[in-house]
């Protein structure tokens, strides 16, 4: 064992250790806990809150089903549906605007000011022609309603075609001398589970006939359309309708066409050359087609300037020409001077062909004249010419720099 420091007694250092120990002794003898702090204070009640503020009146606007589902609807078919919302607020409320997506949306007279705990209506209507597979729209409501000023609704339908025609209009093209030979023809096809019959055609206008071919037993047919009366003098429209046993589409109807092309066509029907003179010499080609059922001659063909020529090529003979204008280097029209190329035809109702010739001309922008300096008024009094400024002097050749001589430091203590 150490000696003990100088100025303490030996054994001392143990002294408080016993005296702690002690002191646990006799409190667990006596049954109380060790720095036990006795019992704890009882909690202090909650001071009494004070009541929240009412709220102001407002109305709350609430729709049992924002969104309606029509599910599988025939292509066509006009959809109606009602919207209802009840006012859960507790002050009246008031529908301002009713917006749709599309044009195929329409609103019906709503109902503009519901009171609290009331009820009110919203109408809506579909128009689903033009519509194919799943469509979906939105309806947009405006109102008072501080939490929902606006509410969007929402429209959902799958639209189907039970018959389906391709394409969807007949169109039959051909000039006066071979309408006869026009002809159009439109696939009908069924989607239905039941087979289809299709009963004989009528049309309204007695220039078409309309016809029913089968081919797929009750599943697929063709629809021929043909003249029937006499030529038309101008462009003619009619409808087909076919009695059918679907009970979803009882009666197709379709829109036919006759669309009526002159029998001799020019193209093109214009020419414009670029802005003269004409940098290079320059070809136009223009093409004379016979659509009718005579061979069809051209004579006297030329352009009314001296210096432009044509060459005639007739690819099929009396069918088809290919009229080439060259026009030289340098080209350029006068002022007021009129070109065209002129050619005689020897079909009755075309005797002559005409194609007008113009030139871009460039803009003549007027000489740029110098803008006069603006007067100086006479009680302006002359201004005087500044001093002259007097040159800076040169400064001297730069020779050599003088070397420095070392820098001497005292000498450090000591050394």
């Amino acid at each position: 064992m150490k000696a003990a420091s100088r100025g303490q007694r030996p054994g001392t250092t143990l002294l408080p250790g016993l005296c702690f120990v002690w002191v646990w002794w006799a409190a667990c003898a006596s049954g109380q806990t060790p720095f036990d702090p006795g019992p704890l204070a009882p909690p202090t009640p909650n001071a009494p809150s004070l009541p929240p503020a009412p709220e102001a009146p407002a109305p709350r606007i609430h729709f049992a089903a924002p969104i309606h589902d029509f599910g599988r609807v025939v292509v066509g078919t006009v959809l109606r549906h009602d919207f209802y919302f009840t006012n859960t607020g507790t002050a009246p409320l008031e529908i301002s605007n009713v917006h749709a997506s599309c044009g195929c949306t329409t609103a019906g007279e709503w109902t503009r000011r519901v009171e609290p705990g009331q009820f009110g209506v919203l109408p809506v209507q579909l128009t689903t022609a033009g519509f194919q597979g799943m469509v979906i729209k939105t309806v947009t409501l405006s109102c008072n309603d501080p939490r929902q000023p606006n509410v969007t609704l929402q429209l959902r339908a799958n639209l189907w075609t039970p018959i389906e025609m391709n394409p969807r209009y007949a169109t039959l093209r051909a000039n006066v001398e071979r309408f006869h030979e026009a002809r159009a023809v439109v696939q009908i096809l069924s989607h239905e589970e039941t087979p289809l019959r299709l009963q004989n055609p009528s049309c309204n206008n007695p220039l078409l006939k309309a016809e029913v071919i089968e081919r797929v037993p009750g599943r697929e047919f063709e629809l021929v359309i043909t003249p029937a009366g006499p030529t038309p003098t101008g462009n003619a429209q009619a409808v087909i309708s076919i009695p059918t046993s679907s009970t979803n589409l009882p009666v197709l109807n379709l829109t036919a066409l006759v669309l009526l092309d002159p029998v001799v066509t020019v193209a093109p029907p214009f020419i414009q050359l670029g802005p003269g003179p004409l940098p290079a010499a320059q070809t136009v080609e223009v093409s004379v087609m016979n659509n009718g059922t005579n061979r069809l001659q051209l004579s006297e063909v030329a352009v009314n300037h001296t210096n432009v020529t044509v060459d005639v090529q007739e690819t099929r003979p009396g069918e088809y020409f290919r009229l080439q204008l060259h026009f030289p280097a340098g080209f350029q029209l006068a002022p007021g001077e009129v070109l065209a190329l002129t050619a005689r035809t020897s079909h009755p109702q075309h005797p002559l062909v005409r194609v007008p010739i113009a030139q871009v001309r460039t803009p003549a922008y007027p000489p740029q004249v110098p803008r006069p300096a603006p007067p100086v008024p006479a009680s302006a009094a002359p201004q005087q010419a500044p001093p002259p400024v007097p040159p800076t002097p040169a400064r001297p050749a730069a020779g050599p720099r003088p070397t420095r001589p070392p820098t001497e430091f005292p000498p450090l203590p000591g050394a």
